[in-house]
């Protein structure tokens, strides 16, 4: 837990780039357990277990965000065996976030999505920048087990408070510390940047996408390569209600217009609306098995509806 508490979990920052843990949980499955033991009047540790934490962080260029991603890191069969040797060479196992399967659908089914090249970029960075503190902080964490076993006939502190006084004793806390205040002052910056470039992309609306929401009398409502948003689509099915004479609804190459962005709509449609449409095409949408599933239902009320994925 002290992994993400201390100096809010920061692993690394540069003109480039910025990382945190923001989830850290023990990998304690079939293969892990941690026990203390006692022979001959002392007490140690045994142990195997696994780490897994959630990375987020930014990319910037010339002091600006220009994107924001997320992922998971994995350390694997970490033992009361390992010495400092093994802490510096552990590999770390990392994934972006584009890299795992939306809920409801099994590892390794296609479609998953393209990354954004920032995505690309700060994966990079972790696995090049975040292993040197990972590595210590799992050096530390062994060391912590170690303390709390000669200690163990005694009121044992936390776990967490053993780490941190580790941190700070090596010096390594005052360093993050350091750049904690220059972190947050970057998270909000990276927070008001977004939210005005999601201002300009909706005052600059594609003027197809316009329409659909302002002409209820469109036969043909074409939004292909309108850069769709999951924050568009409620507004966008609210104004579709409205149209009982459109025959098409082509969404095509929308790539962030994902699962939960879809459902509205097609709830819409199984509830009734757009009485007249006949093809609804979602080719290049971030639609996956589970849209496929809704749509399944969804043919079974329309059956004159006609609705297209990717193959």
């Amino acid at each position: 837990a002290c992994m993400v508490t201390h100096n809010q979990g920061l692993l690394f920052e540069n003109e480039q780039f910025q990382a945190r843990a923001t989830i850290i949980r023990g990998d304690f499955g079939d293969e892990g357990a941690a026990f203390l033991n006692w022979r001959k009047g002392k007490c140690f540790a045994t142990y195997t277990f696994g780490v897994r934490f959630e990375y987020q962080g930014a990319v910037k260029v010339d002091g600006r965000v220009i994107g924001q991603s997320k992922g998971v890191v994995w350390l694997r069969d970490i033992g009361n065996f390992d010495d400092d040797e093994t802490d510096a060479t552990r590999p770390l196992d990392v994934t972006g976030t584009w890299q795992h399967p939306p809920q409801g659908q099994q590892a390794g089914q296609t479609p998953l999505r393209d990354p954004e090249p920032y995505e690309v970029q700060l994966k990079e960075a972790v696995i090049e920048l975040a292993p040197a503190p990972v590595r210590a902080r799992i050096r530390q964490l062994r060391q912590a087990l170690d303390a709390l076993a000669a200690d163990g006939d005694k009121s044992l502190p936390k776990a967490a408070d053993v780490v941190a006084a580790m941190l700070e004793e090596s010096g390594e806390a005052g360093a993050i510390a350091a750049a904690t205040e220059e972190a947050r002052i970057q998270a909000d910056a990276a927070a008001k940047a977004e939210e005005y470039v999601e201002g300009l992309r909706r005052k600059h609306r594609h003027e197809r996408h316009v329409a659909a929401l302002e002409d209820a009398t469109l036969v043909t409502v074409s939004l292909s390569y309108c850069d769709l948003r999951p924050a568009d689509m409620i507004e966008l099915v609210e104004a579709l209600k409205k149209n009982e004479v459109a025959t098409s609804l082509d969404l095509n190459a929308n790539t962030h217009v994902d699962d939960a962005a879809l459902q509205p709509l097609l709830l819409a449609l199984a509830n009734g609306a757009m009485p007249a449409l006949e093809v609804l095409n979602l080719q290049g949408t971030g639609a996956s098995v589970i849209s496929r599933n809704m749509c399944k239902g969804l043919a079974m009320m329309r059956k004159g509806l006609d609705v297209r994925f990717d193959a």
